[in-house]
Parts: structure tokens; C-alpha cells; sequence
């Protein structure tokens, strides 16, 4: 139970196998008309109040009141689903509750609910601060909480009890390694600001679309890397490559902490420079990756995000070089 977050985030970031997809996103979706394909979302707010037929969302607060065929695929501050699931629920966020049937239940959060209409048809896998079970599981219900209360019923039931961290202040080599990145950013907004601002353009652009890219991609090139040393003859390229795909996951998540601060000070009407720009949204996504269990979550979708938006920009400067047109 112990790395379930990280479990459920690369469950998160796996789209099911499909022939197609809608994309959507702004600060408030609404989707109020059924789609019979798989959906990708994203926003502020994101709410389904129509049949979907699998749906991967990532918003503040989303709200899923209509039944979904396939399987739901969320992250988010509030995620409150009130309709049937035909296939699993994976999740990650603050509040969750599930006042829906489903299948199977994977979650990590703050604090989850399985509502008393619920039915879970096989398990439910439940990883959070605290966790209250009004529903029905038909066979095993996993808990790892603060706080568990099972006031439904389940097949069979296991409780790890996750005591708080006395202590959950980052150790001196965190601070310092995080000094050191907030210097690196830094260097790399003044020095290279327009290949910079490029990354940065692309991350703010298609986040959920270049988080699931990324995640991929790193997948991707790991193996690439390790088919390529097992040769003598591609044994130094494959360092050289090596030593590049290290700094571009090292640097990735300094464009997200960059357009963290663009989108926070555009909210709030706050004009700052470039520099407080990147330090206000280093600092925010560093308190937030310091923050136990929520941390590791962060920190693997910021880099995912950031290594899948450096690869867009890059394709885009090599695709305007030869000519062609950027889609």
C-alpha cells in the first residue's frame, strides 16, 4: 500500500486502448450531450451531465452525474462521481467520493468516500488521509488511512493503519537541491528565454495531452536506450543520449513551475517579469511536492508534463526548419 499513489498515477496516465478520441478543455467544461467515443478533458471545472463511453479528466472540481461505459480516469482538487461506471475507477485528488456503481475502485487521496447507493462489483483498492465506506463491496476492500470507517459492508475487509508524520519537513539535501534548480531556471529564463518560452507555450497549451505524451515518451526512450548500449558500437551513443535524456527530465519540471506562475498571476491580474514569474510557481510546485503521499504524484506529473512539452518544441522547431506545418 505503501506506493499505491505512484501505482494509480501511472494507471492514471495509461489511456485505454481506443480508435479514437475527443479532446476538450477550458475553465468551465460542460458536457451535456452524449459522446459515443472516449474523452479526454480537462479545466477548472469539468462536468458530465451526458452518457461518455470512457472518460480521462484532470481538473479542480469535476463532476461526473451521467454513467460512463468504460472506465473513469480522474485527478483533480474535488472529484465527485455520481454515476454508474461500467468498467474501473482510477483516481487521485483531495476529496473523492463515488456515490456510483463500478467495477473495480483504485484510489489515493485526502479524504474518499464510497457513498451508500454505491455498489463496487469486485474491489476497492483505497489509499488516503481518511476513508469512509457507507456503500457495498462485493469482494475485498484495502484500506491504507489515518482513519477508516466502515459503516457498509464488504466481502472482506483489510485496514493498514498510516500513522501522521511527526516531522514532514523536507531534509537539508532537498533544500539545497531545490536552491540549486531555482538558480538553474533562473539562468535558463534569462539566458535562453525564447527557446524557453517555447517549452513553456506548449505545457500551458495541451497540459493533460502532454502529460499522457511524456509519460510515454520517457517509457519510450528508456527502452530505446537500453536497445541501443547492449551494442559495442551504439555503447557511446547511448551514453551521449543517456547523459541528454538525464538533463531533460532534471530540467522538464522548470517549465512547469514556470507556467504554474504564468497561469497563477494571470488569475490573480498580477503582472510580474519572467523571473518572479518562474519563482512563484518553483516555489508553489516545490511546497507541493514536499507534501507527503500528494508529492510523488506532483513531482511524476510536472515532469511527465515538462519532458512531453521540451519534445513538442522540439518537433515544432524541427518541423518550421524543414518547412512543413506544425498541427
Amino acid at each position: 500500500m505503501k506506493y499505491l499513489a505512484v501505482i494509480i498515477l501511472g494507471l492514471l496516465l495509461m489511456p485505454a486502448g481506443v480508435q479514437a478520441l475527443t479532446f476538450m478543455s477550458g475553465d468551465q467544461s460542460v458536457i451535456d450531450t452524449p459522446i459515443p467515443d472516449d474523452l479526454i478533458a480537462s479545466g477548472g471545472t469539468v462536468t458530465v451531465n451526458a452518457p461518455v463511453d470512457s472518460l480521462t479528466v484532470a481538473g479542480g472540481r469535476v463532476a461526473v452525474n451521467a454513467p460512463i461505459k468504460g472506465d473513469v480516469i480522474a485527478a483533480g482538487g474535488t472529484l465527485i462521481i455520481n454515476g454508474d461506471v461500467g468498467g474501473k475507477v482510477l483516481a487521485a485528488g483531495g476529496v473523492i467520493e463515488v456515490n456510483g456503481n463500478a467495477t473495480n475502485v483504485l484510489i489515493t487521496g485526502s479524504t474518499v468516500r464510497i457513498g451508500k447507493d454505491a455498489v463496487i462489483r469486485r474491489d476497492a483498492l483505497i489509499s488516503a488521509g481518511d476513508v469512509t465506506n457507507e456503500g457495498s463491496v462485493l469482494q475485498n476492500l484495502t484500506v491504507s488511512a489515518n482513519t477508516f470507517a466502515n459503516i457498509g459492508t464488504a466481502g472482506n475487509v483489510v485496514f493498514e493503519e498510516v500513522q501522521e508524520p511527526t516531522l514532514p519537513l523536507p531534509g537539508l539535501f532537498s533544500i539545497l537541491a531545490a536552491i540549486g534548480f531555482l538558480i538553474l531556471g533562473l539562468i535558463l529564463v534569462r539566458v535562453f528565454p525564447a527557446p524557453f518560452a517555447a517549452v513553456v507555450r506548449g505545457v500551458e497549451g495541451r497540459p493533460v495531452v502532454l502529460t499522457i505524451a511524456g509519460f510515454f515518451a520517457i517509457i519510450i526512450s528508456m527502452i530505446l536506450l537500453l536497445i541501443v548500449a547492449v551494442t559495442i558500437i551504439g555503447l557511446p551513443l547511448a551514453i551521449i543520449a543517456g547523459l541528454l535524456f538525464i538533463i531533460a527530465l532534471m530540467i522538464s519540471s522548470l517549465f512547469v513551475a514556470y507556467a504554474l506562475g504564468d497561469v497563477i498571476a494571470s488569475r490573480t491580474g498580477w503582472k510580474p517579469g519572467p523571473t518572479e514569474v518562474f519563482i512563484l510557481g518553483f516555489v508553489i510546485l516545490q511546497v507541493l511536492i514536499f507534501i507527503p503521499l500528494l508529492g510523488s504524484i506532483v513531482q511524476i506529473i510536472a515532469v511527465s508534463l515538462g519532458y512531453g512539452g521540451l519534445l513538442h518544441a522540439l518537433r515544432t522547431a524541427w518541423t518550421l526548419r524543414a518547412g512543413g506545418e506544425v498541427v
